[in-house]
């Protein structure tokens, strides 16, 4: 990376001023220590270079003089540097108070387009998680009706980190975990039961404080449809048979947007299975060997003080039941034995009071709390022609995920709930997500990438002439064009004539390849903050780089150097936008 190059030479340069005596009492060991910070940043102006750093403004303490004598005298040194003798580096300059500015030649930028042209679909891709395996749980919505919009935040978070995580070298298995299990059911199955005969003409009661009818409606008139009135005489049995058939086609209503939505799970896992094998009651057992329960007025507790949580935690009730921390504890004991050595669970904010209790339990069942993550999502606001768009699920106006889908599609609906940082909320304009235009950040980023397309099958292939009507041959031939991926993959020298002689032109051409460059750093933070949307955010960055790229800087040309070397830049550009999309779920067209 370029940044690391400049801080290499910086180092040295440190060292060499150390050896002969200019850098005050500071000694060449501590200079080789690294106890002097280097930090590479780009420069708010132009005019200062393109990258810059300020290290001799933390030194002027501990070298007794001046920080822009400091950066004047490692300047000296810099300018001796194999990168500046070979023309990487054009121009090294000093600037009050004492910032060392470095204005970049060719060599390192033009190396940056043929590593994407030798690398395509792997560039970027890091190697931090080769040979780990990580389980990312996610979205596990109780199957008592449609997926709101909060849910899809979880789901496209959930989807997007393990995209990520997967092209950061990552052994990525995806979990739904189903509550299929416990009060929640039981309710459901008395509210599915109701509307079931309510539908066929009975005069019954809905229960108070029921799910709302009308997200049942569709689920239980497909009973209906199917059955009839087959279980009318069976008031016993009635709401578990017909719960259980609701909620197999909640199930699967679930399953279906979120494949709509790009997203695949490897597992669903039934809460209902944890019981029916016996590993709840096996649980309890492992916390009593462990030394961290007790009973007390009939119940079962854990210590959950002693293990970090605010106060001790019920984990069977006096009537026999458990709770959801011991059916979690559970869950979570049988995802540490299948041998992940990361285990990520995205929970909506709501949730935040059981990490303390799960991370406990997770510790008096002898396993590593460290190997749990939990991230929280915020809730999502919607807003349609400025106004809020209200959600209450009591009063049934609750938003969902389906019918934002179906509004704004499925790539903007990704890519606006993928671009934010899960900690803060989502402000979603769904007028804007409908956009044709680069106010709308989703289709901005799709244009840019089907761009770059056109500008390719404007080299390759025959157009229609618009002053004569012809037919007009294509600027270069398939022959050619192999030709030229060939050579975009043996060395950057080919791209050197893309530059412009214009300073101005040149700044806008470089920016384009710095961001290019950027992308592996990118998503190494990204990785290491569990933060896939910064991913999104880098991808309109760089459409926005190409955008002013294009505004100045004509692709085909009368030269063929130029126009070889300018489109190599274009296929980099497109392969690292699809790279980028690919990590958030958001489709690449070649066509808009």
């Amino acid at each position: 990376m370029i940044k690391e190059k400049l801080a290499e030479i910086l180092q040295k340069a440190l060292v060499e001023a150390c050896e002969s005596g200019k850098m005050g009492p500071l000694t060449k060991a501590e200079a080789e220590s690294g106890t002097v910070a280097i930090v590479i940043e780009k420069p708010k102006s132009a005019e200062h270079g393109d990258f810059a750093c300020g290290m001799a403004l933390k030194m002027a303490g501990q070298v007794k003089t001046s920080p822009l004598r400091i950066a004047e005298t490692l300047a000296e040194y810099i300018g001796k540097s194999k990168a500046v003798e070979s023309g990487a580096i054009a121009k090294v300059s000093v600037a009050a108070p004492g910032f060392i500015n470095f204005t970049l030649g060719t060599a390192w930028l033009t190396d940056v387009i043929n590593d994407v042209h030798r690398q395509t679909g792997d560039y970027g891709r890091s190697q931090t998680g080769a040979g780990k395996k990580v389980l990312v749980e996610y979205v596990s919505a109780n199957p008592t009706g449609e997926l709101h919009i909060g849910h899809g935040r979880n789901a496209v978070f959930g989807s997007c980190l393990s995209n990520l995580m997967k092209f950061g070298g990552y052994h990525v298995d995806q979990e739904f975990y189903i509550n299929d299990y416990g009060e929640q059911i039981l309710h459901l199955g008395r509210c599915a039961w109701a509307l079931y005969q309510r539908l066929q003409g009975q005069d019954v009661e809905y229960p108070a404080e029921g799910y709302p009818e009308e997200f049942l409606r569709d689920f239980v008139q497909k009973v209906v449809d199917v059955h009839g009135d087959k279980y009318l005489q069976s008031a016993d049995q009635g709401p578990f048979v017909v719960g259980d058939l609701v909620k197999d086609l909640i199930i699967e209503n679930q399953k279906t947007l979120l494949q709509n939505l790009g997203i695949e799970f490897d597992d669903w896992y039934s809460e209902r299975s944890l019981h029916a094998s016996g590993k709840v009651a096996d649980v309890l057992k492992e916390f009593d060997k462990h030394g961290f329960t007790y009973e007390k007025d009939g119940a079962y507790w854990l210590k959950a003080q002693e293990l970090g949580d605010e106060r001790d935690r019920v984990l069977r009730k006096s009537t026999g039941a458990t709770t959801y921390l011991a059916n979690d504890a559970a869950y979570h004991l049988e995802k540490y034995r299948r041998g992940y050595d990361f285990i990520i669970n995205i929970w909506g904010a709501d949730h935040h009071g059981q990490v303390p209790g799960l991370k406990g339990a997770v510790r008096a069942l002898g396993q590593d709390p460290s190997k749990l993550e939990v991230v929280l999502t915020q809730m999502v606001n919607l807003s349609r022609d400025g106004q809020i768009v209200k959600m209450s699920k009591r009063a049934g106006t609750v938003i969902m995920l389906s019918e934002v889908v179906d509004e704004v599609g499925v790539d903007a609906t990704r890519y606006y709930l993928a671009e934010s940082s899960p900690q803060n909320t989502i402000n979603f304009d769904l007028d804007l997500a409908k956009k044709t235009s680069r106010e709308n950040p989703a289709f901005y980023i799709q244009y840019a990438h089907a761009r770059c397309c056109a500008i390719l099958r404007r080299a390759l292939e025959p157009a229609v002439n618009a002053e004569t009507g012809k037919t007009d041959e294509p600027p270069f031939t398939q022959a050619q064009w192999q030709e030229f991926l060939r050579d975009y993959q043996s060395g950057g020298d080919v791209f050197t004539a893309l530059f412009d002689l214009d300073t101005t032109i040149v700044g806008h051409q470089k920016a384009l390849i710095a961001r290019l460059e950027l992308f592996p750093d990118e998503v190494e933070e990204a990785l290491k903050t569990r933060l896939p949307g910064r991913i999104a955010r880098y991808a309109y960055d760089l459409a926005n780089d190409l955008q002013k790229f294009y505004e100045v800087s004509r692709v085909i040309t009368d030269q063929l150097s130029v126009s070889k070397a300018r489109l190599g830049l274009i296929f980099a550009t497109k392969q690292v936008l699809s790279n980028a999309l690919g990590i958030i779920g958001v489709s690449a067209p070649e066509r808009m």
